[in-house]
């Protein structure tokens, strides 16, 4: 269910409100784009914090390696961006997974259809500045950040495209459009996570920015933990952080507080 999440204007009350909602272990499900970093004008010119790889290195160490990031992204497009994680990484919101290092097979027809797809939509936006697809392995995007005013016509493109591709559907996120497998999004991404080690067990928490991470929100809030939005508007998350760098703000008092609670050598 949508809400007005819980807003603080203190950040020190907002960060001490998630600490003592994050009672015994917890599990961080974590989105990247909007939430890990800024989003950008195209996919590939982001860029990464300073500081935000070992800050999640940290994370990994004081949650006993019970962090993932979630995303609509690859896999590969993760790596990149964040070499040399040892953190689980799911991609292609929940179709595609990297937990303990190892790589989950991917359906091969899965991976044929959204090549075709990609195909499809890539032929009728041919010759529209602006617009920008992005083909993956298991989906493709149709970005039109640049070009705004045509948001109806990236959408017509991506529902033609997907048609007669009954396990596929489009989805909206911000200035984009998505074909995905009607099966993949991130509420069971983080559900079927919490099964395994080391995230069974434990108090989940998703974050997220966008309408693609309330499924994620629910999915937290079902099996007993809560939601972190970044930035405001309606939503499922029990909490509403204003800017990535007060996410990095709990993240450190997350850290702190698994070294105090540590016992000493």
């Amino acid at each position: 269910m949508l809400r007005n999440s819980q807003i603080f204007g203190d950040m020190n009350a907002t960060v001490s409100a998630i600490l003592s909602a994050s009672t015994g272990p917890v599990a961080l499900f974590i989105d990247f784009d909007g939430t890990l970093v800024e989003i950008a004008p195209s996919p590939d010119a982001i860029e990464v914090p300073a500081g935000l790889p070992e800050r999640l290195q940290a994370l990994h160490r004081a949650l006993d390696g019970a962090v993932a990031i979630v995303t609509g992204r690859t896999i590969d497009a993760i790596e990149g961006f964040l070499p040399g994680q040892d953190i689980s990484i799911t991609g292609g919101h929940g179709a595609e997974r990297r937990h303990l290092g190892r790589r989950e097979t991917v359906d091969p027809a899965l991976l044929a259809n959204a090549r075709a797809i990609a195909a499809r939509v890539t032929d009728t936006l041919a010759g529209h500045p602006g617009l920008l697809v992005e083909p993956k392995p298991t989906g493709v995007a149709v970005h039109y950040r640049a070009a705004p005013e045509k948001a109806t016509l990236a959408r017509a493109a991506l529902i033609r495209a997907i048609d007669g591709f009954n396990d596929f559907h489009a989805i909206e996120g911000k200035k984009v459009f998505e074909a995905r497998p009607k099966w993949a999004d991130k509420g069971s991404a983080v559900e079927s996570l919490m099964q395994i080690k080391p995230f069974a067990g434990r108090m989940p928490i998703f974050i997220g920015d966008d309408v693609t991470d309330e499924d994620g929100f629910a999915a937290a809030d079902r099996l007993g933990g809560f939601g972190i939005r970044i930035g405001q508007g309606r939503t499922g998350a029990r909490f509403t952080l204003p800017a990535i760098a007060d996410l990095f703000e709990s993240f450190d008092a997350l850290i702190a507080r698994a070294g105090q609670e540590s016992p000493a050598p």
